[in-house]
């Protein structure tokens, strides 16, 4: 029940904002919520949805959408509707309807740590704004976002917004007014299917680029002419991991050889190495490309050290973590019976897979000419002397992960700390 009464206390407060005391049947909100206790709870959470949303004037007509799947889930779309009656519709069960009457609005209570990016007196609806108010959004920063990806292609196409000429002309209005309302900065995401509305906004309106990803782009615009864009550049990072992984009763460390690239090139053997996916922390990063690379199922022990770069792909700094990793314990009993860890390389990427001493690791020519990777690999050595130095020992050194709420606002962010703290 709690996380339909949130969707509709969101759908409450933009109607406050906009000054609205009901929706039109186009406006809709997708909750995200599933229930797996099938449509009559779903009915029961619109329901008591709903009775919450009265209190900020919004009616509204709930459709609850039967899930698939083995689980019998179900989504629940809510829609305004200011005449709509408390009963089940005969035609289709599916439908619930509240007849709860517009009421004069009043702010919603909102909880000041789970709004806390969100500006605390957003500004009322206007009516010559032309974009539509649900792919709008404003900042703490005095700024505003344009998010075309929010709106539907028939919404793109009935508002004329899709014609690259029209959309010039909505933009050069949105600008006026956000001129007037002393608005700052100004971002523009379009999706990768409406490019052509890239051109009016850089030639004809001033936006630059901002940043780019598979699916859409981000362009970016100052507004005050007294001072010079205090927006934030586009990505300019890439976070990489090597992963150190020492076999338990050899001592050896993990390496691969890859089959392209420049350490392919010099014969390198070299720890399994990748990129950090988006969204993904450092820790995760390294037990999967462990296991893509090897097939190994591992854990994440600790940070020993990191490098930074610069002048990389397209100018991009590098940030490299190597990670101490270890072996599951599955493995560990499996060497107790006699076995061997099977490593099973990737065929893609990977050459071959072995457990080397690490002397010889280290003085592999390439390194040996590279004081910054003679420091690493001497960090690296260090890690594993007289065996390894897990964060489990008082001597081991480097940055344990913690996980944890940020507390102000939804969400835990992972922290990397001293394992002597």
């Amino acid at each position: 029940m709690k996380t339909g009464l949130l969707l509709l206390q969101s759908i409450a407060s933009s109607a406050f904002r906009s000054g609205r005391s009901s929706y039109t049947a186009q406006q809709w909100s997708k909750c995200s919520a599933v229930r797996k206790s099938g449509a009559a709870a779903g009915a029961a959470l619109f329901a008591a949805a709903a009775t919450g949303a009265a209190s900020a004037g919004v009616g509204l007509t709930g459709v609850v959408v039967g899930g698939g799947g083995s689980s019998g889930g179900v989504g629940i779309r809510c829609r305004a509707s200011s005449t709509a009656m408390c009963s089940s519709s005969d035609d289709d069960p599916g439908v619930l309807t509240t007849g709860i009457p517009a009421a004069p609005i009043a702010p919603p209570t909102r909880n000041p740590r789970r709004y806390i990016d969100v500006p605390d007196n957003a500004p009322k609806h206007n009516p010559l704004m032309p974009f539509p108010e649900s792919s709008l959004s404003h900042d703490t920063y005095s700024g505003v976002t344009l998010d075309l990806t929010t709106l539907t292609a028939d919404q793109l196409s009935a508002s004329s917004i899709a014609d690259a000429d029209t959309f010039g002309i909505m933009l050069g209005k949105a600008l006026d007014i956000w001129t007037l309302e002393k608005r700052r900065g100004i971002w523009i995401k379009i999706p990768t299917s409406h490019a052509q509305l890239i051109a009016p906004a850089c030639t004809q309106h001033g936006f630059d680029f901002q940043h780019a990803e598979p699916g859409y782009c981000v362009l970016t615009k100052w507004l005050p002419k007294e001072s010079e864009s205090r927006l934030p550049n586009g990505p300019t990072h890439q976070v990489g991991i090597g992963a150190l992984v020492i076999h338990p009763v050899t001592g050896k460390m993990l390496a691969v050889q890859e089959r392209s690239g420049p350490a392919a090139k010099r014969k390198l053997w070299k720890m399994p190495t990748g990129l950090t996916d988006p969204g993904e922390d450092i820790a995760v990063a390294a037990v999967r490309e462990l296991k893509e690379e090897t097939g190994l199922d591992c854990t994440f022990d600790k940070i020993i050290c990191f490098r930074q770069s610069h002048g990389g792909l397209f100018g991009r700094s590098d940030m490299f973590f190597v990670c101490l990793c270890k072996l599951a314990p599955k493995y560990e009993e499996r060497l107790k019976e006699g076995g061997e860890v099977e490593l099973l390389p990737q065929e893609e990427e990977i050459l071959m897979a072995d457990w080397i001493d690490m002397e010889f690791y280290a003085n592999q020519e390439t390194w040996k000419e590279s004081p910054l990777y003679k420091e690493m690999n001497g960090a690296m050595i260090h890690a594993a002397r007289n065996g390894i130095e897990y964060s489990s020992r008082d001597e081991s050194h480097g940055f344990v992960a913690k996980k944890l709420p940020v507390g102000f606002r939804p969400g835990s962010n992972t922290i990397y700390v001293s394992s002597k703290l």
